[in-house]
């Protein structure tokens, strides 16, 4: 396993593994191209490269020279100690393997490096496998907010990253 930067020739591999990842969400929780456009499962072609554009870092890991798995890190615009960790997805034929814990973990390195005191994330709420997952890799849950046109919960949680 090795965890590498995207470039912009690796984009098409990290949109595959973020569709496909985000695929599973969508089917177990009733999301859709309509109801919620934005989910990685839908996105077009151009959709990387324009959160990339945004300010975040896209980083992935490899097993075997193949992107298993990516993610997105950067900061918040309006607190400069608060970094995002966006978007992480691990194809689902490679899950339970430790992919999606490395990315965290290097998500969380970069934030820390950069700074920051605390790495956020947000996911839906009712996905309560994943919100025990990232309870397990030590983040807290910070609230539960339901938003307009949203046929989900989105679920804020925090890693306080002076605490590990």
């Amino acid at each position: 396993m090795t965890i590498v930067d995207v470039t912009p020739d690796r984009y098409a591999e990290c949109l595959d593994v973020l569709r496909a990842g985000f695929a599973t969400e969508v089917a177990d929780f009733g999301i859709t191209r309509e109801n919620t456009p934005s989910n990685p499962a839908f996105w077009e072609d151009s959709a990387v490269a324009a959160v990339v554009g945004r300010g975040f870092d896209l980083f992935a890991v490899e097993q075997g020279g193949r992107i298993v798995g990516c993610a997105f890190i950067g900061p918040s615009k309006s607190r400069p100690d608060v970094w995002s960790l966006r978007h992480l997805a691990v194809d689902p034929t490679t899950r339970h393997a430790g992919y999606g814990a490395a990315l965290v973990a290097e998500g969380a390195r970069r934030a820390r490096a950069a700074g920051a005191e605390v790495l956020a994330i947000g996911i839906v709420a009712e996905n309560v496998r994943l919100s025990e997952w990232y309870r397990r890799l030590g983040f807290e849950s910070i609230d539960k907010t339901a938003y307009p046109g949203l046929v989900f919960t989105v679920e804020r949680m925090r890693l306080a990253l002076t605490s590990i």
